[in-house]
C-alpha cells in the first residue's frame, strides 16, 4: 500500500506543480518584474553600474520560465511524497486505533491541515517579500527563522494531533479536536512571538504590489495543496485496492 500511495503522491505532486507554475506565471512574475524594475530604478552610485555590468549566468526569461518551471515541480514532487507518506502513517494510526473513517475524507483534511501547517502558519508569521524588500544583511537571519516556523509548526501539529487521538477515547470526537486544534494554535503563536521579526520594507516601494504578491504567494500554495489533496480523494480508493489472488493470477495469464 505504501509503495502506491508514495507513487500516487509523486503523480499528484508532479500535476500540482504544473498548477502552480502556470498560476506563478500568470500571476506573480509580472509582480517580481514590477519590483526587480523598482529596485533597479532606487539604485545609485558606482557599485550600482558595476552590478549592472555584471554579465548573467542565466537570464530573466529563462529564470521565469525554465528555472521556475523545474523549481516549482521539484518542490511539488517532494511535497506529494511526503503528503504520501504522512497518510500512510495517519491511516495507519487509525486502523491500529480501530477508528472508522472514509480515507478521502483523510486525504482532503490532511491536505487542509498542511496548508494551514507548512504554508499558512510560516507565510503568515514571515510573509513573502518580492525582490528589493528585504535587507540584503538579514538573509541569513531571516531564512532560518522562516524554517524554524516551518520545523516548528509541523512538531506541534503532530504533537496536537497525537494528543487528539489519545483524548478522543475519553472526552469524544469534537472536545478532542477542538482540544489539538487549540493547542496547537496557541503553541504555535508562542514559538512566533519569541521569534525575531523583520520589518525591511523599502520607503516608497507600493503597498499594493506588496500584498498582491504576498496574497499571490499564499494562493499558489492553497492551489499546491488542493490539487493534491483533490487527486488523491479521487484515486486513493483505486491505490488502496487490494487485489485478490485470483485477480493477480489472472492479470499475469
Amino acid at each position: 500500500m505504501e509503495k502506491r500511495l508514495i507513487g500516487l503522491g509523486l503523480g499528484a505532486g508532479a500535476l500540482a506543480g504544473i498548477v502552480t507554475f502556470g498560476f506563478a506565471r500568470v500571476k506573480i512574475a509580472p509582480l517580481i518584474d514590477v519590483a526587480i524594475g523598482m529596485e533597479g530604478a532606487h539604485t545609485h552610485g558606482p557599485a550600482a553600474e558595476t552590478h549592472e555590468h555584471e554579465p548573467e549566468v542565466f537570464s530573466r526569461t529563462v529564470q521565469e520560465n525554465i528555472g521556475a518551471a523545474v523549481g516549482s515541480v521539484m518542490f511539488a514532487v517532494i511535497m506529494g511524497a511526503l503528503f504520501a507518506v504522512a497518510l500512510a502513517v495517519l491511516l495507519n494510526m487509525l486502523r491500529n486505533r480501530r477508528i472508522p473513517a472514509d480515507p478521502r475524507t483523510v486525504a482532503a483534511l490532511v491536505a487542509a491541515g498542511a496548508f494551514c501547517v507548512v504554508s499558512a502558519v510560516p507565510l503568515l508569521t514571515y510573509p513573502a517579500s518580492p525582490p528589493g524588500v528585504g535587507d540584503d544583511a538579514t538573509v541569513g537571519a531571516r531564512t532560518t527563522a522562516y524554517l524554524v516556523v516551518i520545523a516548528g509548526s509541523v512538531a506541534i501539529a503532530c504533537a496536537a494531533l497525537a494528543v487528539g487521538l489519545a483524548l478522543r477515547t475519553r472526552v469524544g470526537a469534537w472536545p478532542s479536536t477542538v482540544a489539538a486544534t487549540v493547542g496547537y494554535l496557541v503553541a504555535v503563536t508562542l514559538l512566533a512571538s519569541v521569534l525575531p521579526s523583520f520589518d525591511e520594507t523599502p520607503h516608497g516601494f507600493p503597498a499594493d504590489v506588496l500584498a498582491d504578491f504576498r496574497l499571490a504567494s499564499l494562493t499558489n500554495q492553497a492551489l499546491l495543496w488542493l490539487v493534491i489533496g483533490s487527486t488523491f480523494a479521487c484515486l486513493l480508493p483505486r491505490a488502496l485496492r487490494t487485489v485478490t489472488p485470483e485477480e493477480h493470477l489472472r492479470a499475469h495469464r
